[in-house]
């Protein structure tokens, strides 16, 4: 679902491999059309579980749209201990009370409501928290044209509203 015309919407995803520790995450901001606003995607080495790495994907997400001056944003994530972590429904792991703490001071800053959605309605983070995986560096792009192409598809996708199945 598109967010209401006048805000806008930012999905973030995070993953973790206990085989190579590896950690990545990713985000995308949208318009009430469906447009991207603004995409990004990084590889976060030292991430100790999924559960960071979504929350690094939210920080930067969030301080992206700081840095940007946009201040009012719906955040949606398929993580419910993140949504629960930073509303205060639960409490934060003592390993991750750093960034969390951050996550939180942002959010003080904001107009920001953020909501639980299923996996399947957050692909387009996903498969840029995948391509984070290949990059070293952080990366975002201004526009749905410039995002990389293994994202291109479940961006369409979504954009026209185009449900994505659970296999």
């Amino acid at each position: 679902m598109h967010p209401p015309t006048g805000r806008l919407k930012l999905n973030v995803d995070g993953a973790f491999k206990l085989a190579n520790s590896g950690a990545r995450g990713g985000g995308i901001l949208r318009d009430h059309e469906g447009r991207c606003v603004f995409a990004f995607a990084k590889n976060y080495e030292g991430a100790i579980s999924a559960l960071d790495a979504k929350t690094h994907a939210l920080w930067d997400g969030l301080t992206i749209c700081c840095n940007k001056g946009i201040l009012d944003i719906l955040v949606e994530t398929d993580s419910l201990n993140l949504k629960r972590i930073v509303t205060g429904q639960m409490h934060r792991p003592w390993k991750l009370t750093c960034i969390i703490q951050d996550v939180v001071v942002i959010t003080k800053k904001l107009k920001m409501q953020i909501k639980h959605v299923p996996c399947e309605a957050n692909q387009v983070a996903h498969s840029l928290a995948d391509y984070g995986c290949s990059t070293e560096h952080f990366r975002c792009w201004d526009s749905g044209a410039d995002i990389p192409h293994v994202v291109k598809g479940p961006y369409c996708l979504d954009k026209v509203g185009c449900p994505t199945l659970r296999l």
